[in-house]
């Protein structure tokens, strides 16, 4: 007999026609009743586990359209940067490391510029002080930017004749690396982890997403930054992608159709670069940088080769998935795929653009009409948006123009939610909070909008609608209680709620619950 497990007294939101409910049965790992009132009591039986949600939010298991799992698991083995206020913390961080000699490697991340009193990036000399026998590499917070202390430059053999190779006025590099030789670098960093290492630091991950809620992410691999393409990462995932507790649906990054189709995937892209980022001000707008006049950021991919992609993908019934930002990399990208509907169903497959951060009012109706869906991250607004913020010292005015979800689903088009962990926080209610809180109040949506991105609309975002996504019976039993009713709280406070309870495939996986 299967095992039963009731939720009763919950305030569930189950994201379907039924639109709330107050108790579900789960039989083995499906869903076997949603209703309200005590119609549960028929399904109680000597051996069923009776959860008493207490009144708080019971919804689908979150889902995550864009998560990083390799890069989160080599996360696991970096030092930690967060917080820190300058030059002499990110020193005494490193030291602390080089220390211990735990490896001969030293490996830190998600430093913000912004944040630090210096305004600007520590370059070799400074990272010399603290270390200077031991390779350094630092991953900035877009993860954009790679730094390398002397040793790590000779280390690496840091290829100083490639584009991002960053030299002071003496012609001498600065150790401060982006684009061409930032992925050059990124690839020999994240290759020097073991299969091993990299195993180890995923499990971590994996139990950090069960306690956010999470039961199902968007594997996008193939390396840290723009130019990166670290198949590797790809094949990893390949190889290991039904061993997590988590289910991972994995976006190959390649331009090669066939080779994606050879390994009966059905998904391609995801992380290949369109364009860089804002932070780095890579991302390619149509106008230049207030902070850097002149500069208007650049296209990674050459508009042919795009559209031959993006022709070739869909001819061969692939979904594919292109990462750009800024509203001159979605302009490439959208004449791509009105190239590829000359003479495929592009609607049908379900192809999308990451982050379309930079998304104009004028090209929402061509994205709609060709079916396209945003995949989103507004834990992007928590940390660079308003004013004041990263987006503004990058854009002036037009930093009110990012990330315009209102606009977005009021034109027709579908948005689905994601974190870019390592990047923002991974927890989706930290999503959830800044798409309902944005910090421009014309780009704000309702609750049920913003959980809808990372449950029915994440699940729809991947061909998996008729599996999860909702609390529906016959649907998988992905399941998550919150520690309290987000429907009654002040919508100032839905960020600090967090996953009391997680079922994956009709078992608890994670437990924090007090009745339980």
């Amino acid at each position: 007999m299967n095992e039963c497990i009731i939720i009763k007294n919950a305030a569930c939101m189950t994201m379907d026609e039924q639109r709330s409910a107050d108790w579900l049965v789960i039989e083995g790992t499906r869903i076997a009743a949603v209703g309200r009132g005590n119609g549960w009591e028929a399904y109680t039986r000597e051996d069923a586990v009776i959860i008493d949600a207490d009144g708080n939010s019971v919804l689908p298991g979150f889902i995550d359209n864009h998560f990083h799992v390799v890069e989160a698991g080599l996360s696991t083995l970096f030092i930690d940067l967060s917080g820190a206020r300058n030059f002499k913390e990110i020193g005494e961080r490193i030291k602390a490391a080089a220390d211990k000699r735990e490896s001969e490697l030293i490996v830190a991340d998600c430093l913000d510029r912004d944040a630090l009193e210096e305004k600007v990036f520590p370059d070799r000399t400074v990272i010399d002080k603290y270390c200077n026998d031991t390779p350094v590499a630092i991953y900035a917070r877009d993860y954009h930017t790679l730094i390398l202390n002397t040793f790590g430059i000779l280390y690496f053999k840091a290829p100083l004749t490639l584009e991002g190779a960053e030299v002071d006025k003496q012609d001498m590099p600065t150790g401060i690396f982006s684009n061409h030789a930032g992925a050059r670098l990124d690839n020999k960093v994240s290759s020097s982890f073991s299969e091993e290492e990299i195993g180890a630091g995923i499990n971590k991950i994996m139990k950090k997403l069960l306690s956010c809620g999470l039961t199902t992410v968007s594997a996008m691999e193939g390396g840290h930054m723009a130019f990166s393409n670290l198949t590797s990462e790809c094949e990893y995932m390949y190889h290991h992608q039904d061993s997590y507790p988590v289910s991972t649906e994995l976006f190959y990054q390649s331009t090669d159709a066939e080779l994606v189709i050879r390994k009966n995937l059905k998904r391609i892209g995801g992380t290949l670069y369109v364009d860089g980022t804002l932070g780095r001000r890579t991302a390619a707008i149509s106008s230049e940088y207030c902070d850097a006049p002149g500069q208007c950021g650049v296209l990674c991919m050459d508009a042919a080769l795009l559209t031959e992609f993006v022709v070739s993908s869909c001819e061969h019934g692939l979904q594919s998935a292109l990462d750009a930002i800024g509203d001159c990399a979605i302009e490439a990208v959208l004449r791509a795929f009105e190239e590829a509907a000359k003479t495929c169903d592009v609607r049908s497959l379900r192809c999308r653009i990451e982050h379309g951060g930079m998304l104009r009012k004028d090209q929402m109706e061509r994205a709609e009409r060709l079916g396209l869906i945003l995949s989103m991250q507004p834990g992007y607004e928590g940390e660079w948006g308003g004013a004041g913020g990263m987006y503004e010292k990058r854009l002036g005015n037009r930093y009110k123009e990012s990330n315009q979800f209102r606009e977005i689903i009021d034109s027709g088009i579908m948005i689905c939610g994601g974190s870019d962990f390592p990047t923002t926080d991974m927890n989706p209610m930290t999503g959830i909070h800044y798409a309902v809180n944005h910090p421009v109040k014309e780009h704000r949506v309702t609750l049920e909008e913003a959980v809808a991105m990372y449950t029915c609309n994440g699940a729809y975002a991947l061909f998996l609608e008729d599996e999860t996504g909702s609390l529906t019976q016959g649907k998988r039993a992905d399941i998550v209680i919150l520690d309290q009713n987000i429907q009654t709280i002040p919508a100032e406070e839905l960020k600090n709620t967090k996953a009391a309870l997680t079922i994956k495939d009709g078992k608890i996986v994670f437990n924090r619950w007090k009745s339980c």
